[in-house]
């Protein structure tokens, strides 16, 4: 059921980027300039923007299998109906499908992994499921492109229909119904108001460039303005809006918002351009333009994780700005392209500009939703997804629309191919633009708070300290400051027993060991509260973000808690010193990896535990114990 589950998923994601290549094959076929073929990017993330805020409206009334099933039916019938397309309209209207499909399914599965892992696997569950996101955009592009060079555009689209038939099957098969979900109220007037408001904004932006009269295009932009405008005022008003959009007034989340839709308006868009640059002007093969996003795209995947630790270790100061670094280089690096110049070169830029988006997205995200109280943290990544979703829409329609600007701003009785290049380089100077905007943006608005520098300094003051008593403390040892007593509980224990053991020491944590008294796992009061706390996980794509909110009763969880084997909720990886190391060793540790615990061991058998209970208690002696060792030493 699992693999049912991560497959709809993988599928999923991967196909909102496997058009991409296509672009180029699909003007050609059907006569539409690149304004009018980028629908088919831009519509998609539209329609995901408006179904995805839904889903807890149909979990509420449809069984979770029943809304699985028929969202990849209905993203396989859209898969179908693009790949015997033979006219434009039908084929935007089978993908439009899809991303219904998707908005169904995406939700949905997440919400099913959620409920079928137990809450002590959870944990490495989602970091699985995350992966799997995370490198399906980096697929989709290269396997499209092989396909579309080897037989043609349409069979991208059977693939995915025969797939999905295959999964639909096999989830008809294997998915089990998860129930206990809570109906709840959906405002019908604010569909329509975001779905027009978006909708009339996102053409007039298409159609500025090929209108005749730019009082239509204009008036369609001020139209989706009001539009949007008049669907906010709503949400405002109402006990359970669609979007809280209440969370924008906080600053620092607002700007966080910002800067990410700017950054995902650039990236989408390069993602339109480039197949065009490369298969229209530079005469490669769809295969190349496939490949071109690749190395970002694995890449970037990797650098979200190295930066989303060093902002845990600095702050979000030095990750910004070395992100906005890179966009900077991306961004000047993007004036040097040519029609003749080598793919490596192209390839090269934009695996710094993917690199530096991905870059930028874990901590941006991170810092602005630190900035919120706890309560407004689902809220505030539902709006996130949401305007995700809108800076796809915009930046694809904007790049699209710049491409066939091309007439326009090529010199009089240019070649073809210069015309093209001309509308290329324009999209590609606006993406710049983007990037330089996010860039100016990062350096003057994103800063390390006074509160994290006070706090980075009392770090930096503590750690002097520890220099400065380093050669005093090196003969005072662990041994000299642990418990030499613990309290322990059997490895074959029950977590009700684990409670009682706690209750009964008044302690934060037990160690679990077995008939020879070494340790094999720890139970502390986090965890058992973690499993009682409701889990609303967070998902990303690299490119948006999704929530998914612990449905589970209070009561139910209890049950399973005091039931469940001490094993499975314990942590196997426990820290430990050993009992004839340093003091210090153990108040590194302590410190470093914020524990209130450490396993002491001799021998691998458990001897004791050193607790922050055990330093702060010796504190008023230890400065004595200090110079007695000192003096001890001379």
């Amino acid at each position: 059921m699992v693999a049912v589950m991560l497959s709809g998923t993988f599928l999923v994601v991967m196909n909102a980027t496997m058009i991409s290549p296509a672009f180029p094959a699909i003007m050609a076929e059907m006569g539409v300039d690149a304004s009018t073929v980028q629908w088919m990017a831009s519509g998609y993330a539209l329609v995901e923007a408006v179904v995805i805020p839904l889903n807890a409206f149909f979990l509420g009334r449809l069984t979770t299998r029943r809304l699985f099933i028929g969202g990849m039916a209905l993203f396989a019938v859209g898969a179908l109906v693009a790949a015997v397309s033979a006219s434009f309209p039908v084929l935007l209207a089978g993908r439009m499908m899809q991303a219904v499909g998707t908005g169904l399914c995406m939700p949905t599965v997440m919400t099913l992994i959620v409920l079928t892992f137990p809450r002590e696997r959870r944990g490495s569950a989602m970091g699985v499921v995350g992966l799997i996101i995370s490198f399906a955009p980096a697929i989709g592009p290269s396997l499209a492109g092989v396909l579309i060079d080897t037989v043609g555009w349409h069979m991208v689209f059977t693939l995915v229909t025969l797939l999905a038939v295959a999964i639909a099957i096999a989830a008809h098969v294997t998915l089990r119904n998860q129930e206990g979900f809570q109906p709840t109220d959906l405002d019908l007037p604010s569909i329509p108001l975001l779905l027009a408001g978006m909708l009339s904004l996102l053409y007039g932006l298409s159609s500025a460039a090929s209108a005749q009269s730019k009082l239509v295009p204009v008036g369609l932009v001020a139209l989706g303005i009001v539009l949007l405008a008049l669907f906010a005022r709503r949400q405002l008003s109402l006990e359970r809006p669609l979007l809280r959009v209440q969370v924008l007034a906080n600053r620092r989340y607002r700007t966080a918002l910002l800067i990410m839709g700017t950054l995902m308006a650039a990236l989408v868009g390069s993602e339109v351009v480039a197949p065009i640059f490369v298969q229209q002007v530079m005469g490669q093969s769809a295969t190349a333009s496939g490949l071109l996003l690749l190395p970002g795209a694995v890449l970037g995947a990797f650098s979200g994780l190295f930066a989303g630790r060093l902002f845990d270790r600095v702050g979000i100061r030095k990750p910004a700005v070395a992100g906005a670094i890179g966009l900077a280089i991306g961004a000047a690096g993007v004036f040097s392209f040519s029609p003749t110049m080598p793919i490596i070169e192209l390839a090269l830029v934009y695996t710094v500009i993917f690199l530096g988006i991905q870059f930028l997205s874990t901590p941006l995200n991170t810092w602005g939703l630190n900035a919120l109280d706890q309560e407004e943290v689902p809220h505030a990544n539902a709006l996130s997804s949401t305007m995700t979703q809108v800076g796809l829409s915009v930046g694809s329609v904007l790049m699209g629309s710049l491409v066939s600007l091309g007439p326009a701003v090529a010199p009089a009785g240019a070649l073809p191919l210069d015309v093209v290049f001309a509308g290329v380089h324009l999209a590609y100077a606006g993406m710049a633009a983007l990037l330089f905007l996010a860039v100016i943006a990062i350096l003057a608005l994103v800063r390390t708070t006074r509160a994290d520098r006070e706090a980075q300094q009392a770090v930096g003051a503590a750690a002097s300290q520890d220099a400065a008593q380093r050669g005093r403390s090196a003969a005072l040892k662990v041994a000299d400051l642990m418990n030499a007593d613990p309290r322990t509980v059997s490895a074959e224990a029950s977590v009700r027993d684990v409670i009682v053991a706690l209750q009964e020491a008044q302690s934060v944590g037990i160690p679990l060991v077995d008939g020879e008294e070494r340790p094999v796992g720890y139970v502390s009061d986090g965890d058992l509260l973690r499993y009682l706390a409701r889990q609303n996980d967070r998902f990303t794509d690299g490119m948006s973000v999704l929530a998914i909110a612990d449905s589970s009763d209070l009561s139910e969880r209890l049950t399973s808690l005091l039931s469940l084997d001490a094993m499975k909720l314990a942590s196997t990886g426990m820290l430990t010193v050993e009992a004839s190391a340093d003091a210090e060793e153990g108040f590194r540790r302590l410190a470093e990896h914020r524990v209130k615990k450490l396993v002491v061991v001799e021998g691998g058998r458990l001897v004791g535990t050193l607790s922050r209970r055990n330093v702060m208690g010796a504190m008023f002696s230890l400065e004595d114990r200090l110079t007695q060792v000192a003096r001890a030493a001379e």
